[in-house]
């Protein structure tokens, strides 16, 4: 049974649909086998997009940014319109282009002003709108390394990479604990739509 949390990740096989539904379900064995099906693939559209302009490891970021949207956006999936494969490939597509006009306007994003240069400060936007003193009590409650992650690279914009240097960790490690913070700040502010509702 798929929900074995011991079982070995490279040993499972999903098909297209079971993979999308277990994404759905929010499984966390099928967003690693998503991993590791689907990164080189990912890596070879992004490189060709960026490559002229940006470092190997800006490269890595948009891959992760990639994955992280696969599994926060799997309902804007739509079967009938395409398979899963080509999805994620449009998702990188445009992660990179964003990542490329950004990159043309200005390295800095300025917390005080919240300019709109890519998705994620999109969707901090929006979330913020919604429940700004909900979302920030959310992220005061996470640990204090954590915290301190998850501000620098959300409102400062530093990148992957650098976290890991400074905070000695892996880059797998704070793409996990950022993933954690922005799943605990999803739950959040559903757990608090379906009271208002």
């Amino acid at each position: 049974m798929r929900s074995n949390i011991y079982e070995d990740v490279n040993k499972l096989e999903y098909s297209e649909t079971e993979l999308v539904e277990g994404i759905k379900n929010k499984d966390l064995l099928a967003y690693d086998y998503l991993i590791n099906k689907y990164t080189k693939t990912i890596y070879c559209l992004a490189y060709n997009i960026l490559h002229q302009s940006f470092k190997k490891e800006d490269i890595e970021e948009c891959v992760s940014d990639v994955l992280l949207d696969t599994w926060l956006k799997i309902d804007e999936f739509k079967d009938e319109k395409g398979n899963f494969r080509t999805w994620i490939l449009i998702l990188t597509k445009y992660k990179a282009l964003t990542y490329k006009r950004k990159n043309k306007l200005e390295n800095v994003v300025y917390i005080d002003k919240l300019e709109v240069k890519d998705e994620y400060e999109l969707e901090k936007q929006v979330v913020l709108r919604q429940d700004q003193e909900k979302v920030i009590d959310t992220i005061n409650s996470f640990n204090k390394i954590d915290r301190e992650i998850f501000f620098r690279r959300y409102f400062f914009n530093e990148k992957i990479s650098d976290l890991a240097k400074c905070f000695k960790l892996s880059r797998s490690a704070i793409d996990n604990r950022l993933f954690r913070g922005r799943k605990t700040i999803l739950e959040v502010l559903d757990d608090e739509g379906r009271k208002i509702n």
